[in-house]
């Protein structure tokens, strides 16, 4: 077992990282994540902020009881991935902030060498680690920013298509060496590491975007501001991931509410950019 401190900082002690977890009905992986936490013991000064989406199925009561160490705020209205997050950021104090899923895995040793490695790259806004699935295989974290027709791809039969399957390789990177450390358009907000001075700066999570491509969106603003976005190797969490707007059938494009909700997010992504240039001096 692991004997080191466990590090909350308190009121008067500014935390290294601030956690930040939305919850919407998920009180098994929260209950998990915070058991992990507690197992790996943090070495450096963190606090913790659960933000419960208005779930009610009693995830803050038992947060509360259970992890007494965790901060709990409690929205009375789901607010979406990008609200729920932007209602812990106005609260975090850390001088990073860690976006962590609540059906994430973090591993020991692992938070420390990609805090070390952000500390040693400070042009670095955002940056992500390996994720990986339970078995170990890797797990789809980074992307090139989406073309008009790519969300529809990847939620509807078309994705099955040679043309489309070309840009879903494209998008996804599929070519990319996961072994090695480099600069991508953005990361998931599953696991994203980021630097809380530069959010003062470019703003929070646009909350236009109840769910999808809020990350997307917030990355590509990093890009704009000079800083850029990162996928380092050095450190890898366990993510159980399920893509609950995946579709089987055709017709499922159109009646699978977050499927809906997916494409509508894209309509208003590429809305907010159309005609600007790529953030990035490079080839798309």
């Amino acid at each position: 077992m692991n004997e080191r401190p466990f590090r909350i900082a308190g009121k008067d002690k500014k935390p290294r990282v601030s956690f930040i977890t939305v919850n919407y009905r998920t009180p098994y992986f929260i209950r998990n994540l915070l058991r992990g936490v507690e197992e790996i013991r943090p070495g450096f000064d963190f606090e913790y902020i659960l933000v419960d989406n208005a779930s009610g199925d009693g995830t803050p009561e038992m947060v509360r009881e259970q992890f007494p160490w965790a901060t709990v705020i409690a929205s009375p209205e789901n607010l979406g991935f990008g609200g729920g997050n932007n209602l812990g950021l106005k609260a975090a104090r850390g001088e990073y902030v860690l976006l962590c899923n609540p059906d994430l895995v973090l591993l020991e040793g692992e938070l420390e060498s990609w805090l070390d490695w952000m500390d040693t790259h400070p042009d670095v806004g955002i940056s992500c680690p390996r994720v990986v699935n339970p078995d170990g295989s890797d797990q789809h974290a980074t992307y090139r920013f989406p073309k008009a027709f790519t969300p529809l791809y990847r939620r509807s039969f078309i994705g099955r298509l040679p043309f489309a399957r070309r840009e879903l390789d494209r998008y996804l990177m599929e070519d990319m060496n996961r072994d090695v450390e480099q600069d991508v358009d953005w990361v998931f907000g599953a696991a994203m590491l980021i630097r809380r001075e530069l959010l003062e700066r470019i703003g929070l999570f646009d909350e236009r975007f109840f769910v999808y491509f809020e990350d997307a969106d917030l990355c590509r603003r990093v890009w704009e501001s000079g800083s850029r976005v990162c996928y380092t190797p050095i450190a890898r969490v366990i993510h159980y991931h399920k893509r609950e707007s995946r579709t089987r059938y055709p017709w499922q494009a159109f009646t699978n509410p977050l499927t809906r909700t997916h494409l509508k997010s894209g309509m208003k992504y590429f809305m907010k950019y159309r005609g600007k240039t790529h953030p990035r001096d490079v080839s798309t």
